[in-house]
């Protein structure tokens, strides 16, 4: 028993073995099939299991079919079964019979067989004849299974295949008093048509042939040789249309040559140009060029339809379509692509016609593909415009401006001005069949002899505004193409093409033009007044009492300024206008800027860039060579004993620390800014890229935020980009602006008063000159007259001013008032010079002694500022003769033009400020220059790369870089002109 249940068991196992699914096979392909000579069986490329396999039977009797998928009999043999396959199996046929056509019969030929078992042609020295074997009832004309030779009746001949007489229709259409299918002269042949010899043939010249190539040389068309003399005949004297259209066409293919140096005096275009053009003799020639002047045929009012955005309108064009012969296809609307080469979503196709959008759609496409004339095939458009003149519906027929034309003498008009213009009608996409220059019959699907393939590299349709129109009213809009060509070696080694389809908007720019010119030409000479007068406010601080050079570099600098501002202003103004009125109107009659207005636009855009760039440097610079200096309020402690020479001596000398600490203070507040640049660089990307405010820059009706992905998206302009940029810049800087004003300063900490508050519980003050004569006062004497002192009794100091037990900080008695603007008499910078200078020069000496001594204090620096220390403290204490100061406000005038009408003398002025004047000669002073220097830093990275993100990146990059510089000027500046040793700023 367990035998035979371990025998069950074995044969299960086998069983499943064998019925065990193979899911792999060897890979071949039907050129590893064997089928020459010596092999004894053909094979064939079985599509089921993707493998080669024999035919049943050997090469005598089976070989593989012509597409490699099955076997057929041999010439000689007739089937006797055939479900394809190897179920395919043959008999021979007697010795003197041959395979009938079928392949199931064997039949006797009229003659004897060939040695290849076929029947040879019938031989007739009269009439043309043809081998007869069933009639059209199915029944044996002569003996069963026998050919016969019979003469072809008369009015008709041989058709191509040589198996069917047929009418000779092309010779007896014309010619019908002819009783034969023959022509009676050569000289009235032309194409297989017999005509009369009253009709004007054409030479049969090879050059009437030729296609030319843009690369130079040219193909002779087998196309053109069999059809184009025959073609002209029947339209000029028989008024054929379809021959009518298919000369047209032949001109089309040659571009509309009408004989340059490159085809000669005489081929399709000169030959479809002279036939008289009427419409009771020959209504049937189509036109092809237009003969009114280009200028009133593209700008006209002959379209009376109002377009608008709201809602959205498509264009209707419409397309008549003609095959290569001639014939007529149909007349159809232009959607889908049907004339773009690039794919898409049928969506985005169309979006090329919804009026407004900017389009464009460019791809590269496999060069060898194009051969393929089932997919490109060869056809001729002419394109019509469907519109509507009150309640008639109307075809306007629309001009093409096809760039590879030229005229007789060889030029390419139509790449110049619209005056030289050559307006046509018809074009086509894709010519793989007019370049076939050999006999034989090319291969359907690939055409493989033609030379090269001809191509639309380019369609832009162009549409502009009728002159003054406020009701969306357009003039005929044209297409402008460009042809490109490949050889099929090149297409065959891989090459790949690029093309492009493309539509534009304009507009008569001469309003825009003439408001831009006014605007600019308005402000800029207010720019320059102001920079004259900025320069005379410079130079009158500066008590230069003639325009010398330094004054002509700083009105250079101000105009910059000046110019900077400017030009932002009115390329914001212009963009933002244009963004706002393009999105939001209704009925059309704004565009996209275009041309000339364009590039004045960018021209001033770049130059406002520039100009603010040098603004900042001659910013930057004035700041790090502005004279500071640290006066110190703080007497020695103890008592002192005056010498015979004036000089004191004994009590414990004041530390220099409270110095120094201010120093730093005020060197850690030069580069301090308003705004955080890494905040503000993160919520404009944020803005503009994550939330997708960019989105309302393309160049189409749609201003949505959020738009569908599945939509066409039209490309961005750079115009519109600047106006979203420059305006979410503006709005996110200013809210920074408003929170550090209004939230920070007063709630968290406001580094300016704080340094003010600094100086006084320091006991230093401040003297800046930013100019020779003009500058700014920090009053930081110590109102308990000493500030260096223990915690302890600076804690009480501090108790009693809380509790106002002591004076006030002020300058004058009995006020706060701390800071001031200052005009200086000259004696006074003379005197600071005199101090100055040598010290300056010292250290300058030192320096050069070796890199180590840099920003080192010297002997007479420590001098030198002794002695400033003394008479800065002298003068603000009213304690010289000669030297003396009022202090006063400004006039509302003075405060508003920021100068001062007093010309100083002896006495100096202090003028009460806001508490924040001297911020001038810091950034924290300038930050609405350096927000729009930041603009439009980050609007010309963008305008170059097209990325918000990497603009953002570049502009916080440059703005530490500037910082970094300014910080590095400053400490060096200040250590110089406070005599401070640079080993002590941090």
């Amino acid at each position: 028993m367990a035998g035979i249940r371990m025998e069950f068991l074995l044969l299960l196992i086998a069983a499943q073995g064998t019925n065990a699914q193979t899911l792999y096979s060897i890979f071949q392909t039907k050129a590893d099939c064997k089928n020459g000579p010596s092999d004894l069986f053909h094979e064939f490329y079985d599509a089921v299991t993707m493998t080669c396999e024999p035919c049943s039977q050997n090469n005598t009797l089976q070989k593989s079919s012509s597409d490699g998928l099955t076997c057929e009999c041999n010439p000689g043999f007739r089937y006797t079964q055939n479900f394809g396959g190897t179920k395919v199996t043959c008999q021979a046929c007697p010795a003197d019979q041959v395979t009938s056509s079928d392949g199931w019969e064997c039949v006797t030929c009229p003659t004897s067989a060939s040695a290849t078992r076929t029947c040879p042609s019938c031989a007739s020295s009269t009439r043309p004849q043809v081998q007869v074997g069933r009639g059209v009832d199915g029944n044996w004309v002569a003996a069963p299974n026998s050919r016969v030779c019979r003469n072809c009746g008369n009015n008709t001949s041989l058709n191509d295949a040589g198996d069917r007489c047929v009418r000779c229709n092309k010779i007896l259409g014309i010619r019908s008093e002819l009783s034969t299918c023959v022509c009676d002269a050569a000289t009235n042949e032309a194409n297989g048509y017999c005509f009369k010899s009253t009709d004007s043939i054409p030479n049969d010249d090879p050059t009437l042939y030729n296609i030319p190539l843009e690369a130079g040389g040219s193909v002779k068309s087998k196309y053109f040789e069999e059809n184009l003399r025959a073609a002209k005949v029947l339209c000029e004297s028989y008024s054929n249309v379809t021959a009518c259209q298919q000369l047209a066409n032949m001109c089309v293919l040659l571009l509309y040559d009408r004989g340059s140096s490159r085809t000669g005096s005489e081929q399709a275009c000169t030959l479809l140009e002279n036939i008289p053009v009427d419409s009771t003799v020959n209504p049937v020639v189509p036109t092809l060029y237009y003969t009114d002047d280009p200028e009133d045929i593209v700008n006209n009012n002959d379209i009376t339809t109002s377009y608008s955005f709201d809602p959205p309108m498509t264009m209707k064009f419409k397309v008549a379509r003609y095959g290569l012969g001639g014939t007529f296809l149909g007349l159809e609307d232009i959607t889908g692509g049907l004339i773009q080469l690039c794919e898409n979503t049928e969506t985005r196709l169309n979006a090329a016609f919804v009026f407004g959008t900017v389009y464009s759609s460019s791809c590269s496409i496999s060069a060898l593909s194009l051969w393929n004339q089932k997919k490109y095939p060869l056809e001729f458009f002419d394109i019509y415009l469907d519109y509507t003149d009150g309640t008639e519906r109307r075809l306007y027929k629309v001009p093409l401006l096809i760039s590879n034309y030229r005229d007789r003498s060889g030029r390419r008009v139509n790449d110049g001005g619209i005056a030289n213009w050559q307006l046509t009608r018809r074009f086509f996409l894709v010519d793989n069949e007019a370049t076939i220059t050999t006999s034989t019959s090319p291969d359907v699907q690939t055409a493989p002899n033609a030379t090269y393939v001809r191509y639309a590299q380019s369609i832009q349709l162009v549409l502009s505004l009728q002159a003054g129109t406020t009701d969306g009213k357009i003039n005929p809009p044209y297409f402008k193409i460009t042809y490109g060509e490949v050889a099929r070696e090149a297409a065959q080694g891989g090459q790949k093409v690029s093309v492009s389809f493309s539509v534009t908007y304009s507009m008569d720019q001469g309003k825009y033009t003439r408001d831009f010119q006014i605007a600019t030409g308005t402000l800029g000479t207010l720019s320059v007044l102001y920079a004259g007068y900025r320069t005379w406010v410079w130079s009158k601080r500066g008590r230069r009492a003639a325009i010398d050079f330094p004054t002509i570099l700083n009105f250079i600098f101000y105009l910059a300024g000046s110019l900077a501002n400017t030009f932002f202003i009115i390329t914001f103004g212009i963009s933002f206008y244009w963004l706002i009125f393009y999105k939001r109107q209704n009925a059309v009659y704004l565009v996209h800027p275009s041309g000339q207005a364009l590039e004045d636009w960018l021209a001033l855009f770049g130059s406002s860039f520039a100009l603010k760039t040098l603004s900042i440097i001659h910013m930057m610079v004035l700041q790090c060579t502005t004279d500071i200096f640290l006066i110190d309020w703080e007497r020695p402690k103890g008592v002192q004993e005056t010498s015979k020479d004036g000089r004191k001596s004994g009590g414990t000398p004041v530390s220099i620390w409270r110095t120094y600490f201010v120093a730093n203070e005020w060197n850690e507040i030069q580069a301090t800014r308003k705004i955080s640049p890494v905040l503000q660089v993160f919520a404009v990307v944020f803005f503009l890229r994550v939330v997708g405010f960019e989105n309302v820059a393309t160049m189409d009706p749609d201003g949505s935020v959020l738009k569908n992905a599945a939509d066409y998206q039209s490309q961005q302009s750079y115009v519109y980009r600047y106006a979203v940029a420059v305006l979410v810049y503006l709005l996110v800087a200013i809210t920074q602006w408003l929170f550090y004003v209004f939230i920070y300063e007063r709630f968290i900490e406001d580094p300016v008063r704080q340094f003010v508050d600094l100086c006084s519980m320091s006991n230093v003050s401040l003297f800046i000159m930013a100019n020779a004569a003009y500058g700014y006062y920090i009053h930081g004497r110590s109102v308990h007259g000493k500030a260096d002192t223990d915690m302890k009794e600076m804690h009480q100091m501090m108790k009693r001013e809380e509790q106002d037990m002591c004076g006030q900080r002020g300058l004058m008695p009995n006020t706060e008032q701390q800071t001031f603007q200052m005009t200086l008499p000259s004696r006074l910078r003379d005197k600071y010079d005199q101090v100055y200078l040598p010290a300056a020069l010292d250290t300058a000496m030192a320096g050069n002694r070796g890199a180590g001594n840099k920003g080192k204090v010297t002997d007479k620096s420590v001098e030198a500022y002794t002695m400033l220390n003394k008479f800065l403290q002298a003068f603000i204490d009213h304690s010289l003769r000669d030297l003396d100061y009022v202090v006063k406000d400004k006039t509302l005038l003075e405060s508003v033009m920021d100068t001062e009408f007093f010309d100083v003398q002896d006495k100096g002025i202090l003028y009460n400020d806001n508490g924040h004047s001297f911020d001038q000669v810091l950034f924290i002073g300038n930050e609405s220059s350096l927000i729009i220097f930041d603009t439009l830093l980050f609007c010309i990275i963008d305008l170059i790369a097209t990325d918000f993100v990497l603009a953002g990146v570049i502009t916080y990059l440059v703005s530490q870089l500037i910082i970094l510089v300014r910080d590095s000027g400053g400490r060096k500046n200040l250590a110089k002109k406070t005599l401070v040793d640079e080993r002590f700023l941090i």
